[in-house]
């Protein structure tokens, strides 16, 4: 078994206070220090490096090959062939990758990073394949909902035959994208659904995919995306919750910069009462997520409120002092509770 270096120096520790107190011989002591190794760090740090490199130059090529060259659309215009044609090809080779891919898992299950590489391929050719099937099958150009349904569809379904935390992730992506073109057709192209703008709208959504990850947590074979659901429900959330803070449920851009910002002081109270409640349940039950981005997002918050109440009325210099003496007031109080849980 492979331990990075804190963890071994845990278990060595524990092992050592074992034998010190004799609640083990010496022969077993030694039987455990040498039923695990040390992982090399380095190592780890060089494949991951490697491996980011890997999928960032092949992103790079996906995007010159398709997006700037176009190249399928010059293929299949020369050889005569219908989008109907090239939905069936690409979904051929997503296929492939996902047989590939899923081959690799059963032979090097422990290798999780350089199997989501063959990951990303599946995303990258199911996308095109779902782009041409719908060109293909769709009539009215302009509502982007169905074809980003399916491709959330396909995702999850996918990530799930996988185990792939990134479909998952991608699933996600899509179906809030989905969400945003839905609501929109629905609305007959209003920026209100509803009652409510794109930012609320959103948040609703991050709110319903971070609450679902309790259920997805009590399926035993979905149990393996609980975390990533949480994190990801809950990023969204803040993201649009912010947001929502600075746009309020105002639908007019060109009405909201003309309005003083003051006029949505409900929306950033809101948020930052929400915020406040949040860290402090985090801090209570130990949720370590849900704790640094909630402070990431408190921390956001503050400038924001800063930029746009006090930007043009307070010394800046006087303004960062009271925020470092509120940050180190934050992490005070942080001390203490930490040292009480601990004790």
């Amino acid at each position: 078994m492979e331990l990075d270096k804190k963890e071994a120096e845990v278990v060595n520790r524990a092992i050592q206070s074992w034998e010190d107190e004799a609640r083990i011989s010496k022969e077993l002591a030694t039987e455990l220090r040498g039923s695990y190794s040390v992982r090399n760090a380095n190592v780890d740090a060089i494949a991951i490096y490697a491996l980011i490199s890997a999928v960032s130059c092949g992103l790079l090529a996906f995007g010159a090959l398709v997006l700037d060259e176009k190249w399928i659309e010059l293929l299949r215009k020369r050889w005569g062939f219908s989008e109907n044609i090239v939905g069936i090809l690409f979904t051929l080779v997503a296929g492939l990758f996902v047989y590939l891919a899923r081959r690799r898992m059963g032979n090097s299950g422990s290798a999780k990073a350089s199997n989501e590489v063959y990951n990303i391929a599946i995303i990258l050719t199911v996308a095109i394949a779902i782009t041409y099937w719908t060109r293909g099958l769709l009539d009215g150009p302009g509502n982007y909902a169905l074809p980003l349904l399916f491709a959330a569809i396909a995702y999850a379904g996918i990530a799930i035959f996988l185990r792939s935390t990134l479909l998952w992730v991608s699933a996600i992506i899509a179906l809030a994208g989905w969400w945003g073109a839905q609501t929109h057709y629905w609305s007959g192209g209003s920026f209100r659904f509803l009652g409510m703008n794109y930012p609320l709208r959103m948040t609703v959504f991050g709110l319903v995919i971070w609450t679902s990850s309790w259920v997805i947590g009590q399926v035993r074979s979905l149990a393996f995306l609980k975390t990533t659901t949480y994190t990801v429900g809950l990023l969204l959330f803040l993201v649009a919750g912010w947001t929502l803070s600075i746009f309020g449920n105002y639908a007019d851009y060109e009405g909201w910069k003309a309005l003083k910002q003051s006029h949505f002081w409900f929306w950033a109270l809101s948020f930052t009462l929400v915020l406040a409640g949040m860290l402090y349940y985090a801090f209570q039950f130990k949720q370590e997520t849900l704790r640094d981005l909630c402070l990431v997002f408190f921390l956001l918050n503050i400038y924001t409120r800063y930029f746009e109440y006090f930007w043009d009325r307070t010394n800046a210099g006087i303004f960062f002092a009271l925020l470092a003496l509120s940050f180190w007031f934050v992490a005070k109080k942080a001390e203490q509770w930490r040292g009480k849980t601990a004790g």
